[in-house]
């Protein structure tokens, strides 16, 4: 039973029939949500009760602030971020507005005076709609890879007045330090499904990605979502790229991770590596390994569509979650919720969302740093990009 996405571009898709489809099986959903609100912490709060993880992530709600929010700019930030550049004097941040993609810069990430813009669609592309940059990394040489979150319309409209898209993964190059990105002619990830593949909703294709190297450096992993459906919920799957010699990552061949957990390069459709059962989606991944902890690490959204169903007004399991990876791969940990909130915005004037989350961290030991997301009341509203402080301690 194929899990629905609805979020800023990623669609309603047949709202009233699944909703009837479903209709036998109300009860028993019922009965599942109330014992998620009973048993809520022990089912996703990832504190391990055998005390083996030696660390704990800390996040301090209390420490909310805005960033950007004088810009004049709205819909940010709509993916990943990335980050340029992070010092005492300045910082710069990568990220998608609306359907293209800017540069924040400012003293601090308290304190972002100025955006840029420096990608935007192009017409007969794969992101003739949205191009959307975000995470990257650099190489020896100060050369920063991107990877990118590209649409091209479907022609369909959600219920929040927002266009259906088809997604790819793509890849922009920046060798002036995010001053501008050279943008690659083909998706940098292959779908088994064409562009134009109709799964029966608003969304489709691959998305949202993000990217990080391996702890040798040796490889690049690049995670998203897949939204092709077909058999699947909306989840989180994963491939690899090798790292030449000289420290420059290799974007030529693909490796797919197939269902043995093993790379090919032959052209599949890659393994959930993050993935939920029923009606709920594992969506908006952020990776990066972790040198303090020595581990990957995962922030990503979790959007239980029944809670919505069946008429929640406020969501129990929904929100950011966080996770641990010892290799990357195997993402088998508990997860832990950070946020609790409507994780996509299900309608253009109802209900607040919390979505997108990523990890800056604010020096070079990653022990500190903070967590960055977007929220709005309702979709008409738009949405605006804030930050938590978060540290890690010993347990």
């Amino acid at each position: 039973d194929n899990s629905l996405l609805f979020v800023k571009h990623h669609g309603f898709n047949n709202f009233l029939s699944n909703l009837i489809k479903k209709s036998a099986v109300f009860f028993f959903i019922t009965m599942i949500l109330a014992c998620s609100k009973n048993d809520n912490s022990a089912l996703f709060d990832s504190s391990n009760s055998n005390n083996e993880n030696p660390f704990s992530f800390n996040l301090d709600l209390n420490s909310e602030f805005p960033i950007g929010h004088n810009l004049g700019l709205n819909y940010f930030n709509d993916i990943t971020v990335g980050v340029i550049s992070n010092n005492s004097n300045e910082i710069k941040l990568l990220t998608a507005v609306q359907t293209s993609s800017f540069v924040f810069s400012g003293t601090s990430i308290s304190n972002i005076t100025n955006a840029t813009q420096v990608a935007t669609p192009k017409a007969n592309t794969f992101y003739s709609n949205y191009i959307g940059l975000g995470q990257l990394i650099k190489d020896s040489n100060g050369v920063i890879y991107s990877v990118f979150h590209a649409e091209v319309y479907n022609g369909k409209i959600s219920s929040a007045n927002i266009p259906g898209f088809n997604a790819s993964v793509g890849l922009g190059i920046s060798y002036d330090n995010g001053e501008s990105f050279q943008i690659n002619s083909e998706p940098i990830i292959q779908n088994i499904y064409d562009l134009d593949y109709d799964n029966g909703f608003d969304d489709g294709g691959l998305g949202e990605p993000s990217i990080t190297f391996t702890k040798d450096r040796k490889e690049v992993y690049v995670y998203y979502v897949d939204h092709n459906r077909s058999g699947r919920g909306v989840n989180i799957s994963m491939v690899k790229f090798k790292v030449n010699e000289d420290g420059t990552p290799d974007f030529s061949t693909c490796y797919y991770l197939n269902d043995n957990k093993q790379f090919t390069t032959s052209i599949i459709r890659s393994k959930e590596v993050v993935a939920e059962l029923g009606n709920v989606d594992s969506i908006f991944p952020h990776v990066s390994y972790n040198s303090f902890i020595d581990k990957y690490v995962m922030v990503y959204s979790r959007n239980n569509y029944d809670e919505y169903i069946n008429g929640l007004q406020s969501p129990l399991t929904s929100g950011i979650y966080y996770r641990e990876s010892q290799d990357g791969i195997s993402w088998t940990e508990s997860p832990k919720k950070l946020i609790t909130g409507w994780s996509v915005p299900f309608s253009f004037d109802r209900h607040s969302f919390t979505w997108h989350p990523s990890i800056i961290y604010n020096n070079d030991s990653q022990d500190s740093g903070f967590l960055i997301f977007s929220k709005a009341d309702s979709v008409r509203d738009g949405h605006k990009m804030w930050a938590m402080r978060f540290s890690y301690s010993e347990n």
